[in-house]
């Protein structure tokens, strides 16, 4: 029998060399691999903590950099109606400009005086004390400052000057505000400057930027040159190797900001890690967690590109408004949830800014955020430092203010005054106002909820009031503002279901009693209610919008009124309608009066179209292009409610109209009256010499028309003659009376 020996290069033998092999060196592989990710994760944990580190002193930064931005406009926009005065009127008595200078200083705490320079020579200076010494001083010698000055001059716009080494002693900014006055055929020439100066470590301070800060901040950009300038504050070294810079604008360039920590930037090892010596220690379980780790790698990596420089910014879009910096309804929500808790008394206030449309509307949403952002720098001034303010949205701010009602109805009126003050937008001044509604915890709510609703409530009160005004809620307001809420909806189903017809009031000549047209009155038969007032639903459709559609049905009655009186043969003469400003304002009247016209083959002679003077006065230049065109149609044109919009004599020539209609305010105590006598010649005189036809609404009693008649008025109307009747009505009346005109 024959023995076989197994060959080394027997497959068993060399399977088991390389398992042994591989048992070898599995250790030592899994030991490299696991030291390997092991390094990989700790580095990209050091990412992940620096990353970190660099957006919350980002956060910081933009922090710094919103207050600073904020306080400047604060410093210098107050002084801004003095060259605004001097540029309307050529000039500023010292009284004038000491007590606009005065009121200046006192709101912003680290001014330290206003200076006149008409052609650039000081001439008066707010407040003279410790200041004699600049009065007759002459920019153009001062080589260190004119340049500046005369680049401003050159670019018409303001600069901000600084450190700049004062006569008076010590260091400030000097904000250069270039003034020009228009000449003849419209040519401005160079004024003069007026002159700001403030304290710059104590406007630094205003801003936050102090040993109170968490953060290395150094400031520079001397003179508004950026990175090129001199240091303004804090330590030079901060700009040898910056991680993070920001650009400040001033006016006239921009200053530098740079951030480190407290300690300078610190530099993390590996070891500094915990992911990296958690990893160390875990490289025998390498087999188990591999694909874990390199899923982990990857998430890590994307979740670092993610953090890296946004994290800061996601943070503040979460929490505040991008444009005023403030906190946005969620934060307010927060802190307002909290305060209630304490169980401290509070007042939440509502304020909307009257008259900021028209900014947005005339001047462009970017002055509408300028003006957003001056008014929040205002807003900060008038508050302690336990209240809170933030932007809703649009115009509305909300505030929470902590104190006594006196202390809370001080501060209002303190808000209301401030927004008062001229707004200057790039050259362009602004003027608003404010309604604020207040709530008061707990009396008128425990929740946020409740005391955001009833302060808005009430701010609607206020603007409904006049505006420029404030009003703390009662609970009735509620009441009045669902019903006026159903009288909305009731308001829109009437558009709907046409329940609306017009009335018509007869207009007769004072000397000779012949009828000499009708004005169409809109009314609104409530099917429930029957006949709504006018003085009701109109109000409301004007503050809705509803008066456009409105308006467009009562062209369209009126016109096919017209039309079947014309087919009748019995027209009463022209046909006077009335026109709203939001018509004027929002839609294109002419062409839907146009249309109107075409659609019942009516000539233009047969309309004419009220305007009450206030709209004229309030959208001078749209309501006077809207009537000329009219009048080019051949529409005749009235102003209704003269008297009551205080329009000037000057104003009152160039307008395209061909009748005045007297305010009934003026005929209603005549004829006994002195003053009513008065005034009413004075407009018959004043409108006859202009060329216009008078008309007097509201007369009532004969003595009254009868004192009209022989004032000179033409045309009348009121209840003594007739009141306003359905056209069926009207038709009876002028058989009656024997007064039908013939076809045309």
């Amino acid at each position: 029998m024959r023995t076989v020996h197994p060959s080394p290069d027997d497959p068993p033998a060399a399977a088991g060399s390389l398992r042994r092999s591989a048992n070898r060196l599995l250790p030592v592989g899994f030991a490299v691999i696991g030291i390997s990710l092991s390094l990989v994760l700790g580095r990209l944990d050091v990412q992940r903590e620096q990353s970190e580190q660099v957006a919350t002193i980002a956060a910081h930064l933009s922090g710094v950099r919103a207050a600073l931005e904020a306080q400047l406009r604060a410093a210098f926009g107050e002084t801004e109606g003095i060259a605004q005065l001097i540029a309307a009127d050529g000039h500023i008595s010292a009284e004038h400009f000491h007590g606009m200078a005065r009121e200046a200083l006192a709101s912003v705490p680290y001014m330290r005086h206003v200076s006149l320079a008409p052609d650039d020579v000081i001439s008066d200076v707010y407040p003279l004390k410790d200041n004699q010494a600049i009065i007759g001083l002459d920019y153009r010698r001062l080589p260190e400052q004119f340049p500046l000055l005369q680049s401003a001059r050159e670019q018409m716009q303001p600069v901000l000057a600084g450190p700049v080494k004062l006569y008076q002693g010590g260091q400030a900014l000097i904000y250069r505000r270039p003034v020009f006055i228009n000449g003849k055929r419209g040519v401005k020439f160079y004024w003069g400057n007026v002159s700001t100066v403030a304290d710059i470590d104590r406007l630094l301070a205003a801003a936050g930027l102090g040993p109170e800060l968490e953060i290395d901040v150094a400031v520079r950009g001397a003179n508004g040159q950026g990175g090129e300038g001199g240091l303004i504050w804090g330590d030079a070294r901060l700009f040898e190797d910056p991680l993070l810079s920001q650009t400040v604008e001033v006016p006239g360039g921009r200053w530098q900001l740079v951030a480190a920590p407290r300690a300078g930037w610190p530099v993390l090892g590996l070891f500094a890690s915990p992911l990296f010596l958690f990893a160390l220690s875990c490289t025998g379980l390498f087999s188990v967690f591999v694909a874990q780790l390199n899923r982990n790698h990857r998430l890590l990596k994307q979740r670092n590109r993610e953090l890296r420089q946004s994290q800061a910014q996601l943070e503040r879009l979460a929490h505040y408004d991008t444009i005023t910096g403030l906190p946005n309804r969620v934060l307010f929500q927060q802190q307002l949830a909290a305060a209630i808790l304490k169980g401290n008394g509070l007042a939440v206030l509502m304020l909307d800014i009257d008259g900021f449309k028209q900014v947005n509307d005339s001047l462009g949403h970017p002055m509408g955020d300028l003006l957003l952002q001056q008014a929040t720098a205002r807003f900060l001034q008038e508050l302690d430092s336990a209240d809170r303010v933030c932007r809703l949205g649009g115009d509305e701010f909300v505030f929470m203010l902590q104190g006594s009602q006196g202390q809370v109805s001080h501060q209002v009126r303190a808000i209301l005054r401030c927004l008062q003050r001229p707004f200057d937008l790039n050259g362009n001044a602004a003027l608003v106002t404010g309604s604020i509604g207040l709530a008061w915890c707990p009396q008128h709510g425990e929740s946020v909820d409740s005391l955001l609703r009833h302060a808005d409530t009430a701010m609607y009160v206020a603007k409904e009031s006049g505006r420029n005004a404030w009003r703390p809620y009662h609970p009735e307001m509620t009441a009045r503002l669902q019903q006026r809420l159903e009288l909305e909806r009731n308001l829109r189903r009437a558009l709907q279901d046409n329940e609306f017809e017009l009335w018509y009031q007869p207009k007769v000549d004072l000397f000779s009693g012949q009828l000499e047209g009708v004005e169409a009155l809109l009314r609104w038969r409530d099917p429930e209610h029957g006949l709504v007032s006018p003085a009701e639903f109109i109000p409301l459709a004007e503050r809705t919008g509803l008066i456009i559609p409105l308006g467009e049905l009562v062209l369209d009655l009126a016109c096919a009124q017209l039309a079947s009186w014309r087919a009748a043969d019995c027209l009463p003469g022209p046909l006077a309608i009335n026109v709203a400003a939001l018509q004027i304002e929002r839609s294109d009247y002419v062409t839907s009066l146009a249309t109107a016209l075409a659609r019942y083959d009516l000539p233009a002679q047969l309309l004419e179209v009220e305007i009450t003077e206030s709209l004229l006065m309030e959208s001078q230049q749209q309501a006077c292009a809207v009537l000329a065109q009219l009048q080019a149609m051949g529409v005749a044109t009235a102003v209704d409610d003269f008297g009551t919009g205080y329009s000037s004599l000057a104003y009152l020539r160039s307008l395209p109209i061909d009748h005045l209609k007297i305010d009934r305010a003026f005929i209603k105590d005549l004829p006994g009256d002195d003053d009513a006598v008065a005034v009413a010649r004075a407009i018959i005189d004043l409108g006859h010499a202009l060329g216009f036809r008078i008309t007097a609404e509201g007369i009532e009693t004969q003595e009254q028309y009868d004192f009209l008649r022989n004032a000179g008025c033409n045309q009348g109307q009121g209840y003594l003659m007739a009141r306003p009747m359905p056209a069926q009505a009207l038709q009876a009346w002028l058989v009656q009376h024997e007064q039908r005109r013939p076809a045309r």
